[in-house]
């Protein structure tokens, strides 16, 4: 893996050590998430997959040994080190967030732009490259699906299909409680990595 940036490197380290300070137990507990005392690590289950996170250390893993991206690295531990532990079961748009409207245009260009450009004209590709992340349907747009990058923060990836008149648009929703669980800049980070996925799995 290619060298991190410094700043990543840092925001790396600060969220290693706000998992230290926790008892592996409580996060479990909270964060629907497994603690295996006897391997030192915590097990999150993220899309169709589960990161192994060692513990103390923070160090994480994809399956036996398989590299993760630092920024959802990153975007693990805040989820695991955050205060929220349920979901309220309402759809919330990125605007809604807690300083949301600041970030909206970024968020736009690395998430939605994307989403629109790859999928807009193929919706069943876009869908089946969500059930492929272990997506669910949702009914929301002309496709939407559901992914579950950690298990309390389903998000909703939307698509209104385009046609010669009309052009595809699209949307992401997070759950209500999204606050309580990560800080608004994540989701942005977490929005434009869950369609980077949704591409890659679309081949």
């Amino acid at each position: 893996m290619d060298r991190m940036p410094y700043n990543l490197n840092v925001t790396l380290e600060l969220a290693r050590q706000r998992l230290r300070d926790l008892p592996p137990q409580e996060i479990a507990a909270r964060k629907r998430v497994s603690w295996h005392e006897d391997a030192g690590e915590i097990r999150c289950p993220s899309l169709a997959s589960v990161y192994r996170i060692l513990y103390p250390g923070g160090q994480i893993y994809a399956g036996e040994c398989g590299e993760v991206d630092p920024r959802w690295q990153v975007l693990i531990l805040h989820y695991l080190a955050s205060s929220g532990t349920s979901l309220l079961g309402r759809w919330i748009s990125f605007k809604e967030l807690p300083g949301g409207p600041l970030y909206r245009q970024p968020f736009y260009s690395r998430s939605v732009l994307p989403l629109v450009k790859t999928f807009g004209f193929d919706a069943e590709r876009f869908l089946a490259a969500g059930r492929a992340l272990g997506g669910e349907r949702a009914p929301v747009g002309h496709i939407g699906i559901i992914l579950y990058p950690f298990p309390l923060v389903p998000v909703c990836i939307a698509l209104w299909a385009g046609d010669e008149e009309i052009p595809p648009n699209g949307t992401v929703l997070f759950d209500g409680s999204a606050p309580e669980h990560l800080a608004t800049e994540d989701y942005a980070v977490l929005a434009e990595l869950l369609v980077r996925r949704l591409k890659a799995a679309a081949g």
